[in-house]
């Protein structure tokens, strides 16, 4: 019986165990772990500065190593500004060197897309979001 219970905790373990994304995949980007805050965008580019922490008044995100996910935004739905901000969790996987799967929820619920790297250097960061129909699939190639 002990046996049982060893081997059921071991599966269960195995099971639970989280999935760290794959840096080596991200090549030159993978200094993307760190926070990172808006600093304004042009067309369909973000800018982000790198930084120690989330700033309590304005969007931002978190790349960590174990594959979390955090993003300060707006925590209630407003047209106008200023904007109540909250953190929320959740994952990013890594899809190539430049794109990744977000996860993430938010005040009306849970919702994916994805960022796609446009350029990263030490202390600056830009990406375009991709949403619905601008989505690459993971296992659709690009020539």
């Amino acid at each position: 019986m002990k046996k049982l219970m060893f081997l059921l905790v071991i599966v269960l373990m195995v099971a639970c165990e989280k999935d760290l994304p794959d840096l080596a995949a991200l090549g030159e980007n993978n200094d993307i772990i760190g926070t990172w805050i808006k600093r304004g965008y042009e067309g369909d580019t973000t800018f982000l500065y790198r930084a120690e922490a989330l700033d309590t008044n304005k969007y931002g995100i978190t790349f960590e190593e174990d594959g979390t996910f955090i993003e300060r935004k707006n925590a209630v739905y407003l047209l106008n500004a200023p904007f109540p901000y909250d953190n929320y969790e959740g994952t990013w996987e890594v899809v190539s060197d430049s794109l990744l799967d977000i996860t993430v929820a938010y005040w009306g619920g849970v919702m994916t897309y994805q960022i796609r790297i446009v350029s990263l250097d030490g202390a600056e960061l830009a990406i375009r979001y991709l949403y619905s129909t601008d989505r690459v699939e993971a296992n659709r190639f690009n020539f």
